[in-house]
């Protein structure tokens, strides 16, 4: 006989493994979860789940069932915009984002990311329009919206219950790696370097390493390269890492010393 609940650290295991990019585990192990639970709640969060992992792996026809049941819960069209945020994301990082902004903003004329018990949701909106208007190029349009995504839930203390502050965790980082990129973009390094302290300070693994390089490059953009090299010498121990170039790295701490070396031994650092 099986088991009709699952507990959260199985539902917690999958989206750890999706975050990681294991797709296919992720899918497996939500789809044998499905199986097993009948309580509507976690069947929803599992098939948004479904919809991103499948989007994610193009699998079209598991995203269609995925949808066609949620169409079947209790109002359907708010399940509907829920899950087009997932399938905003998987085409944002397919790199199709003008797919991406044409599934938020239908998102946005519903109407329903105003009200108040969709604060949350309107949150990770304003991270995902800003991630897909950076990809674009936008920058100053993708600042506007990551900073709107901010003033949303500006610390930890403003998230209301256990849930919202589990989603401030992974996506305040996010929103602060995406708006030092805008900002190294915009020549404005100290804002740049400060957003990216902030991702150090939230987070650790690889998006604290990619933190790491922004400091690096926000100070070697200022022509203060022996902070720069510091900064590049503690990144290189932390070093592989999923979202950093190494031979960007070794080019950037080339490019320091070479600078340092047409100034003169007294700019040489100790």
């Amino acid at each position: 006989m099986t088991n009709p609940n699952v507990s959260e650290e199985e539902i917690d295991a999958a989206e750890k493994l999706r975050a990681k990019g294991d797709l296919a585990t992720s899918l497996r192990l939500t789809q044998e979860m499905l199986e097993r639970v009948k309580d509507s709640g976690v069947r929803m969060r599992l098939l948004f789940g479904v919809v991103t992992c499948s989007t994610l792996l193009e699998r079209k026809d598991v995203t269609d069932q995925a949808m066609r049941e949620l169409g079947t819960m209790p109002e359907p069209e708010i399940l509907r915009a829920l899950a087009n945020m997932s399938r905003a994301y998987a085409e944002e990082q397919l790199g199709r984002p003008e797919n991406a902004l044409t599934l938020l903003d239908m998102n946005l004329e519903t109407g329903y990311f105003e009200r108040d018990d969709f604060r949350i949701h309107k949150y990770q909106l304003c991270l995902s329009k800003g991630q897909a208007l950076l990809r674009l190029l936008r920058i100053k349009e993708a600042l506007d919206w990551l900073d709107q995504a901010h003033a949303l839930y500006p610390s930890e203390e403003t998230a209301r219950d256990e849930t919202e502050r589990r989603i401030f965790g992974w996506v305040e980082p996010l929103i602060q790696s995406n708006r030092a990129n805008c900002l190294i973009a915009l020549d404005r390094f100290d804002d740049a370097f400060e957003a990216a302290s902030q991702v150090m300070r939230r987070t650790d693994g690889d998006l604290a390493t990619f933190a790491l390089q922004q400091m690096a490059e926000s100070r070697a953009w200022q022509h203060r390269q022996p902070e720069a090299l510091k900064l590049y010498a503690e990144l290189k121990k932390r070093l592989p890492c999923r979202l950093v170039d190494e031979d960007r790295i070794q080019s950037g701490i080339a490019n320091c010393i070479k600078s340092l070396e047409n100034l003169g031994p007294a700019s040489k650092p100790s």
